[in-house]
């Protein structure tokens, strides 16, 4: 795969230490005329997990995610999302949380905004605040095992789940970042 305009590989959690790399899409149209809409598909907007055998159903924040990486995207960069019809898409129908793809969300519209490919050799992860603070989630390990599978080449991660033994991976280059500057720059 080349690298593309609007797709950003993260990375998504299921299960006890399993996980598997979650493609992230997106592309942006200047609104004319009016303000921008924003759609998210691909999601699955509630589940029904088991869990020590009771049932528990949740429902996606993935949506408001989004919105939250808006808020960065305008308050970081100037991009005033609002004058753009935007369309984040997660292909697959995996479950999303949401808040731990944060940062691969807004590279990805950054990337659609802009016009600037995203390096397909590259992965993240990392929740993100409104002032674009790079913030730590959890399943790291897993995570880093299913980019290296998938040939990733590096990782981007939040810099507070970052430790000393993930400087002794060889084959991946792990990336602690703390601002959503430092992962626009790497990606």
């Amino acid at each position: 795969l080349e690298p593309h305009i609007g797709l950003v590989n993260g990375v998504a959690v299921y299960g006890a230490n399993l996980s598997s790399i979650l493609e992230i899409e997106a592309v942006a149209k200047k609104a004319r005329g009016r303000k921008g809409r924003l759609k998210v598909t691909g999601i699955i907007e509630e589940e029904e997990m088991s869990s020590s055998g009771r049932k528990v159903r949740r429902k996606s924040t993935a949506y408001c995610s989004v919105q939250n990486v808006i808020s960065v995207l305008d308050n970081c960069f100037d991009l005033n999302c609002d004058s753009y019809d935007i369309h984040v898409n997660f292909p697959g129908g995996t479950p999303v949380d949401g808040p731990s793809a944060g940062i691969a969300m807004a590279c990805s519209i950054y990337s659609a905004i802009k016009g600037i490919p995203v390096n397909n050799k590259v992965a993240m992860t990392g929740e993100i605040s409104i002032q674009g603070k790079v913030k730590p989630i959890g399943g790291v390990v897993a995570k880093i095992a299913a980019a290296k599978k998938a040939g990733v080449k590096v990782f981007i991660l939040p810099k507070d789940n970052y430790e000393k033994s993930l400087s002794q991976e060889n084959s991946i280059s792990i990336i602690p970042v703390d601002n959503i500057q430092q992962v626009i720059d790497l990606a």
